[in-house]
């Protein structure tokens, strides 16, 4: 965990370029790591017009055509000349792919390139070798010469949050408002393809920020909403069970020293249920009306244990 080789940007990638182009989920196609030949030589995304007679709103698809070709480079990968000409590779490749044989344009053909970070000396080269070079939307360059397949530079430091929170995500570093962003339009998305698109994309951004997911599920920079809660469901479940084996064990031994006094069922009942609520609230972190909802007694009960329990620690 945490080591680049570990973390699968380009499956996050395609998630992403999925959730962002769902609006037309039944009008294209998306083929993840498409083969173009027998041996492994993969096209990180190719995403293929199902019928012509429609047009993409989303600025990055703005460019597609029949047949649609896209590279993305995580924050350590190279993106320069070689790589593009790699991919016009991919594209004459595809063309003449035994499987489409004379049936593809290459006009229908487009290259879109993807990184975070601005590729300057690529931008550069461009300019340099007659090609025009102009910013389409924010973050969005499109590369153009006659001759040669239409191709897009999509820079995601640029691109806009709010239009493309999705792809915001695929760094390290990320602030706690770009994923509560990206929780907050998650929750609104019910299709199973789109769940899978959302986990997908979840175990990249845990796997590459695991401090900010770690102080998040610890409660210390506010509640978890409901997708995070279902993507770490399992892990709160193991936790809470520990937690309410702590809290028996610390409830059984209060109840024995109280029942010495007041009588030993009454004792360790009363005991058990303080030492529940105090592991719910120190060790768990929840709210008071999550704890009440839990033990099934009113808050102000909840708030006289806590209160009692925090008088203890001074």
């Amino acid at each position: 965990m945490g080591k680049e080789n570990d973390i699968q940007w380009h499956l996050g990638f395609c998630a992403a370029m999925e959730l962002e182009l769902r609006e037309y989920a039944d009008r294209l196609e998306f083929h993840r790591e498409y083969p173009l030949s027998r041996k492994p030589l993969l096209i990180d995304l190719l995403v293929v017009e199902k019928t012509g007679d429609f047009e993409i709103a989303n600025d990055i698809g703005q460019i597609f055509q029949k047949h649609n070709i896209m590279e993305y480079k995580s924050e350590n990968d190279t993106l320069n000349e070689d790589t593009y000409f790699k991919v016009m590779a991919y594209a004459y490749l595809y063309k003449s792919s035994e499987k489409y044989v004379g049936d593809i344009d290459i006009n229908s053909i487009t290259i879109t390139l993807v990184r975070e970070r601005k590729p300057e000396k690529l931008l550069r080269w461009f300019k340099e070798n007659s090609y025009k070079v102009y910013e389409k939307t924010s973050g969005i360059y499109y590369i153009e010469k006659d001759g040669f397949i239409k191709t897009q530079v999509v820079v995601t430091a640029e691109v806009g949050e709010k239009e493309h929170i999705f792809l915001k995500t695929l760094k390290r570093g990320l602030k706690r408002s770009t994923v509560d962003d990206f929780l907050d339009k998650a929750f609104e998305m019910h299709e199973p393809f789109e769940k899978d698109c959302i986990n997908s994309l979840l175990g990249i951004m845990v796997s590459s920020n695991q401090k900010l997911f770690d102080s998040i599920k610890n409660g210390g920079t506010g509640i978890m909403n409901d997708v995070l809660r279902e993507f770490f469901k399992e892990e709160i479940k193991a936790n809470e069970e520990q937690a309410m084996n702590r809290g028996w064990k610390k409830g059984m031994e209060k109840g024995m020293v109280e029942g010495m006094e007041k009588g030993m069922a009454k004792g360790i009942e009363k005991g058990r249920e303080e030492g529940r609520i105090e592991t719910l609230y120190t060790d768990c972190n929840m709210s008071v009306s999550d704890i009440a909802k839990k033990v099934s007694k009113s808050e102000d009960y909840v708030k006289e244990i806590i209160k009692k329990i925090s008088a203890a620690c001074l």
